[in-house]
């Protein structure tokens, strides 16, 4: 289960995700630089127990202790610039040339040759320094077979650093993508899901006007208009918030259960007891439109059996409750209003609601969000 909205969503908003910015640029090159500089470490180990070796022990040729500085920083200094250039000259080549339509033999030999261009550089560039910073104290023939071997496995070393890199780099460019895809698809769904509760209601209301202006004085009427007014205002402004808070929805449902009370009379009785405290929780909007539509649609309604319609908190749920009325024609499955209503809080949350029948009584319950 897909869990959007922590504590709560406000906006109908594709979250823009952008596949390359400065978080991570900056990921790219600590990376390359803490593998870098752990391959150097780990290269170097056998020079730096030269400080830890006693002289009677040590064979080479003497060496002061500023000279031995000299030749660990050097060592030290030359391993990591050359496996640092190797790593960042193969991630970038990557991500130039792996996208482009190009064989895969073409690609891999276009790398294989520039890396080997690349460390025959770095090794006459190595000597050359050598040359100047340490001299060759073993002769320049053991110097060239040194700093040969050990390109031999720092180039590896450093192109398989940059390959992981990528790897790394093209998976969160494409969960990105996924995530992306995946919230637009669940704002279409929310958006569409929303849409349903304008028609269903009109449909409803309309007819109880119709009936009202026939039927009943003209200041009743005017004010079944100011409610009707009322609560279409209320589901046309929050149309594009996924939540509102629980005080909001009660200052609407003040309208609607007064439009109800206009369309049904002693035939239906809502009770509404939420404590203050909880007025601070969150629900969809026209969660009390939906439910309260629902218990309309499937139970019969008469003045000598009205169906009563209490709407309380237990437990941090909102709970909403009806006696069952059965109708003679069953209208078949939960309703456009329990339908909608079950889609959204799945879309919205990672908790679902409760619906269950006991005792001649239909419940429902739903989690409230901080």
């Amino acid at each position: 289960m897909l869990y959007i909205c922590h504590n709560q969503c406000n906006k109908d908003k594709i979250i823009n995700i952008p596949m390359m910015n400065n978080k991570q640029r900056k990921y790219e090159i600590t990376f390359l630089m803490v593998t870098s500089l752990f391959v150097t470490l780990l290269n170097n180990l056998p020079y730096y127990s030269l400080y830890f070796i006693s002289s009677d022990k040590y064979k080479g040729p003497e060496l002061t202790i500023t000279e031995m500085i000299y030749h660990i920083s050097w060592y030290t200094l030359q391993c990591f610039f050359s496996v640092i250039i190797i790593a960042f000259l193969n991630y970038f080549l990557m991500k130039v040339l792996f996208p482009k339509i190009l064989s895969l033999v073409l690609r891999y030999g276009i790398l294989v040759f520039l890396n080997i261009v690349l460390t025959f550089l770095l090794l006459m560039v190595s000597l050359s320094l050598s040359e100047i910073i340490i001299g060759f104290k073993y002769g320049e023939g053991f110097a060239m077979k040194f700093y040969v071997w050990k390109y031999i496995y720092l180039t590896p070393l450093s192109v398989l650093m940059a390959y992981i890199l990528n790897l790394i780099i093209r998976k969160r460019i494409i969960e990105r993508k996924n995530e992306r895809l995946i919230q637009e698809n669940l704002t279409s769904q929310l958006k569409a899901l929303k849409d349903q509760i304008k028609p269903h209601f009109l449909f409803n209301t309309l007819n109880t006007l119709s009936s009202v202006i026939r039927n009943d004085t003209k200041e009743s009427g005017l004010n079944f208009v100011d409610d009707l007014a009322v609560v279409y205002r209320y589901i046309l402004d929050k149309s594009n918030e996924d939540v509102v808070k629980v005080s909001v929805e009660l200052d609407f449902a003040k309208s609607y259960i007064r439009i109800l009370e206009k369309r049904y009379g002693k035939s239906l009785e809502i009770n509404v007891s939420i404590e203050s405290k909880y007025e601070k929780y969150s629900i969809p909007p026209s969660t009390f439109l939906l439910l309260i539509e629902n218990a309309l649609k499937h139970n019969e309604l008469s003045k000598t059996n009205a169906l009563v319609v209490n709407i309380y908190i237990e437990e941090n749920y909102l709970v909403v409750s009806n006696n069952i009325l059965p109708k003679e024609e069953k209208t078949p499955g939960l309703g456009i209003g329990l339908q909608n209503l079950s889609k959204r809080y799945l879309i919205l949350t990672d908790r679902e609601i409760v619906i269950k029948k006991e005792k001649n009584m239909f419940i429902v319950r739903l989690p409230m969000i901080k």
